[in-house]
């Protein structure tokens, strides 16, 4: 693989395909329910439907052999370049063969919800469905203002000669502990349908011909193979002919019925004309004007990726168990709404002046009925269920990425204490709030929906609780400690509390929450800083740094003047750096950087991990708002080659082979970036204006 140009990844297919791409080869596309990741080889290797924590139906990421897959390619040798229709999240893949050429526009239908549709027409369409479909149903019809298919489409184009391509189907459900029966059903020689199926889950898949460019006659004959629990067909394209393919979620099997009768008359072209309408919609809101704007609006639409429309909740990532170190045990499921990375999320939106994710995630949060500090949550299923719902649990029947054990859905770290998120979860309130002028000018009588009374139940939980221990930002599953980060975050959560709730509280809950919060800034300065590291340290009587300090400038906890904070920015810098302008989260005890002369951290794990990307963005915005901008841009540069082809990041790299590592796309890295290059464009913009004035 090489990259080529902008945002274009060009893959030589020879032979036999590597049983696992490289995480960052693939590329990815979503319609605000779910995402599927698409490989350089035109297979679909990854797809929960309807939902981002739907169980897999195609899950060849995590086994090579058992795992489902949804591939078109040609039979012969080829080149493949991949790359994003310009400020969208359709992904076109062609293939340059010595006969001929081909395109394949993948994507996943989506428009803007009609006016017409409404809570009525759900209840009228509505009949008691389980409530995994029943979920599917009500989402599909109300409450958003985004319309989607719950379907995967694939627009094939001949562009110049004649082409064999060879399309195959496995569907492999509940993450390939089930095999899928296929009832196969031909038609008229120049369409084939399927309806799939197993435990009362329904799944159309389509394959049809389009209406023809240049007048070449459009009809077409599809040989199919079909053997066990997978479906294959060879289809012969000339120059000027278009094929579609459909695969679609059904809640029942009348609707499957119904939509496979509706897909044999869809016009795809219509779907593919309605999703771009949406996303050049979304992408022209796009305020930023700085430096690396494609980059900037790229990371955006992938965080838009990780919204899910229906109730407001924000994914980490929308895959599982893609490993922080091969063949190591740090795996985690990330298909789920964490409060920190939504408050970041937001956070990054807003300083782009994207409002209404914002505006739907607070929604969220109030549906959740939060009345007291104890009801909050680490993290949240896309649907607001907790505890529970959330179990992690281990599915031995897969490989693992690369071998990577074990493969985990659920996530332990939901039921654990972080005493951080209370001030993330402030924090981005008060972004909000002052940025829709909630709190000055025209709007300073109105109240933001419910972010008064959240603050003020964040302030008051705090103030009693602050000195809790906890397993902090990292979730480390070793002890709880009195991390810095999460007293520095208790700090901010009083703070934005008194700011956002001020005129609304009584004074006597104002003055506790001054009281606590002085408290806590000399706990912390007296007992967070070793003046033998020159740092504030991870955590209380633990002289180890933490790249999570990093955060204290970005929440304007102390300011860049201050000698203490640009000293830690200094020691960070130099403990946690790696090669190429990376940074390590913290030292583990099998980190291979370590030298038995720093101290390790007990993260209650196995092995060691790749370098931290959002933590070197971080970085980045540290050295910017202290006024190194030099090396602000130069690190921040560097950076960004270690973003996929298509401008994508997972969590982690490997810094001896710049591989991407973790989850994929990772929303936090995505947000580093956009935050990193928002202070080098307010930084240089300072510049200019003291070089203005002298």
């Amino acid at each position: 693989m090489e990259k080529s140009g902008a945002n274009v990844v060009r893959t030589q297919l020879n032979g036999e395909d590597p049983r696992y791409w490289q995480i960052g080869q693939y590329g990815v596309i979503g319609d605000c329910r779910t995402a599927a990741l698409v490989a350089p080889n035109g297979s679909i290797d990854w797809l929960c439907l309807p939902h981002f924590d739907s169980q897999a139906i195609l899950c060849r990421l995590l086994d090579a052999d058992r795992g489902g897959f949804f591939q078109v390619r040609p039979t012969e040798e080829c080149e493949s370049s991949m790359r994003y229709l310009p400020a969208t999240n359709l992904l076109e893949t062609t293939f340059a063969a010595e006969s001929g050429q081909v395109s394949v526009l993948d994507f996943m239908p989506i428009r803007n919800r009609q006016a017409h549709e409404t809570l009525w027409d759900a209840v009228a369409k509505f009949t008691p469905l389980s409530a995994h479909h029943e979920r599917a149903h009500i989402e599909r019809e109300v409450g958003n203002d985004v319309a989607a298919a719950h379907r995967i489409d694939r627009i094939i184009t001949c562009d110049s000669g004649e082409i064999t391509l060879a399309v195959t189907l496995k569907l492999t459900p509940k993450y390939a502990t089930e095999t899928a029966s296929i009832d196969l059903r031909l038609e008229q020689g120049d369409a084939l349908s399927a309806i799939l199926s197993v435990d009362n889950q329904y799944y159309v898949a389509v394959a049809k011909v389009m209406s023809s460019q240049h007048g070449v006659d459009p009809s077409q004959t599809f040989e199919v193979d079909q053997r066990d629990d997978e479906f294959r067909s060879h289809i012969v394209l000339k120059s000027g002919q278009r094929i579609g393919l459909a695969l679609n979620f059904a809640r029942n099997e009348q609707e499957a019925d119904e939509m496979l009768e509706r897909l044999l008359s869809r016009d795809f072209d219509d779907d593919v004309a309605e999703s771009l309408v949406y996303w050049h919609g979304w992408a022209d809101k796009f305020a930023y004007r700085g430096p690396y704007a494609d980059m900037v609006l790229r990371s955006a639409l992938a965080l838009k990726l990780c919204v899910f429309e229906p109730t407001g909740a924000i994914v980490a990532a929308p895959t599982s168990s893609l490993p922080e170190g091969i063949g190591g045990e740090r795996n985690w499921d990330y298909r789920f709404t964490w409060l920190r990375d939504s408050s970041f999320t937001l956070q990054a939106l807003g300083v782009l002046g994207y409002h209404g994710e914002a505006r739907d995630f607070f929604h969220f949060l109030h549906d959740l009925h939060l009345r007291s500090g104890s009801d909050f949550r680490v993290m949240y299923t896309i649907h607001g269920e907790s505890d529970g719902a959330l179990t992690e649990q281990s599915l031995h029947q897969l490989e693992g990425y690369k071998g990577s054990q074990p493969v985990r859905i659920g996530n332990g770290a939901a039921t654990q204490r972080q005493m951080d998120i209370y001030g993330e979860l402030a924090d981005a309130a008060l972004l909000y709030a002052e940025a829709l002028g909630f709190c000055a000018g025209d709007r300073s009588r109105e109240s933001p929906r419910d972010l008064r009374r959240l603050v003020s139940v964040i302030g008051d939980f705090v103030a009693d609780h602050w000195q809790d221990l906890d397993r902090g930002i990292w979730e480390v599953r070793g002890p709880e400690r009195a991390f810095v980060y999460s007293r520095v975050m208790c700090w901010v959560a009083l703070d934005r509390a008194m700011k956002l709730a001020s005129g609304h509280v009584d004074a006597a809950r104002l003055a506790q929450w001054k009281s606590v919060a002085g408290q806590l800034r000399r706990q912390i300065e007296e007992q967070g800083y070793s003046e033998d590291l020159k740092s504030f340290t991870q955590a209380f009587g633990v002289d180890a740094v933490d790249a999570a300090n990093l955060r204290m400038l970005l929440v304007n906890y102390l300011p860049p003047t201050d000698d203490r904070l640009r000293s830690t920015i200094a020691t960070t810098g130099h403990i946690l750096n790696g090669d190429s302008a990376l940074i390590y989260r913290y030292r583990s005890a099998e980190h291979p950087a370590n030298k038995g002369d720093e101290p390790a951290t007990d993260d209650g794990l196995r092995g060691s991990e790749g370098a931290f990307l959002a933590c070197a963005f971080w970085y980045v915005s540290n050295l910017a708002l202290i006024g190194d901008l030099d090396e602000a841009r130069n690190r921040f540069e560097r950076l960004l080659e270690y973003a996929s082809p298509l401008g994508l990041y997972s969590e982690e790299v490997d810094p001896k082979t710049g591989a991407l590592l973790g989850n994929f796309p990772q929303a936090f890295t995505h947000i580093g970036l956009i935050n990193a290059a928002h202070q080098l464009a307010m930084a240089e913009e300072r510049d200019r204006k003291t070089s203005e004035c002298d």
